[in-house]
């Protein structure tokens, strides 16, 4: 039996969410492909979701929704502190989270700290639809070292802090990213009314390392907050982390996203608007059943991953 048309002559990346559970993404180019010193990346051309950057065979974003998930991630912290002048951002290699945070009028220096500077160059070279130049802004600074010793070195006090990293994989560089040991270190670097915020993997295709992953930040900060949005190129919906020593993160629920955003951010979002945030932060009964039941901290010596 013929299962698909002769015309169909796609290579396939086969993109496992767990050990049991995969997807199967068909490509129509391909950009460019290598091996960095901590991951192996490839910039391709989907069938269904268009450019795309994949990194350990996995896609980290995609054309298609990349707004979806960057707006999700930076513009519910930047509103909550009000007055986002100093931003620092852990990762986040494509540009884009810069990209957003450089929208808000008020922003006067960001630091973005990624690791693997290769990622950094083939961003530059293949994704600017991302990045729109976020690179080249006067007030973006880029620092190629480790998250863990920026953080741990530093004595910057930071508005904002954005950790838009990788997935905590077994032997992968950001494991103790994820750590309580770290998310200490990392409250220590906010300002008054400092705002973190985090990816935090997927309540429904992993939620316990997603429920660690909030209750190691809600070990640490005063306040936090889970949140989520469907993202169509990772085929499930992704979870996110917010928290504040200083400013009651639940609060967010209530704002009139609109409103706030009048005159603080540049351009219209594509996304992130009232109707957008009216679900983002009211969780299913199921999810937050497993936010509830969860008691692990994630630890240097303990650390959550993803399954194997």
């Amino acid at each position: 039996m013929k299962l698909l048309p002769e015309e169909f002559n796609w290579h396939w990346i086969i993109e496992w969410s767990t050990p049991s559970t995969a997807h199967m993404h068909a490509v129509k180019n391909v950009y460019a492909y290598g091996n960095s010193k901590y991951q192996r990346w490839a910039v391709v051309e989907y069938e269904d979701f268009g450019k795309a950057l994949v990194i350990d065979g996995k896609i980290q974003s995609s054309i298609i929704d990349e707004y979806v998930y960057h707006e999700s991630l930076v513009h519910p912290a930047m509103i909550l502190n009000g007055n986002p002048r100093k931003v620092l951002i852990l990762g986040g290699g494509e540009g884009a989270t810069a990209r957003e945070a450089l929208r808000f009028k008020s922003v006067e220096s960001i630091v973005m700290v990624d690791l693997d500077e290769e990622i950094i160059e083939v961003s530059k070279k293949y994704l600017n639809e991302w990045h729109r130049n976020s690179f080249y802004d006067k007030r973006y600074k880029l620092v190629i070292g480790d998250a863990y010793s920026y953080i741990k070195d530093s004595k910057e006090a930071y508005d904002v802090i954005i950790s838009d990293l990788v997935d905590p994989e077994e032997y992968g560089p950001a494991v103790k990213l994820y750590t309580k040991e770290f998310y200490e270190m990392t409250s220590e670097r906010l300002g008054e009314r400092g705002i973190f915020v985090t990816q935090s993997t997927s309540p429904v295709s992993t939620p316990t390392v997603h429920a660690v992953i909030y209750n190691t930040i809600k070990s640490v900060f005063k306040y936090a907050i889970s949140y989520y949005v469907y993202i169509r190129s990772f085929e499930s919906i992704w979870g996110f982390v917010m928290a504040s020593n200083e400013v009651d993160v639940s609060r967010i629920k209530g704002v009139d996203i609109e409103k706030a955003e009048e005159g603080l951010v540049e351009d219209s979002n594509r996304y992130y608007d009232n109707e957008s945030h009216s679900h983002m932060f009211y969780i299913p009964k199921y999810i937050r059943s497993i936010l509830e039941r969860e008691r692990r901290v994630s630890t240097l010596k303990d650390p959550i991953y993803l399954p194997a």
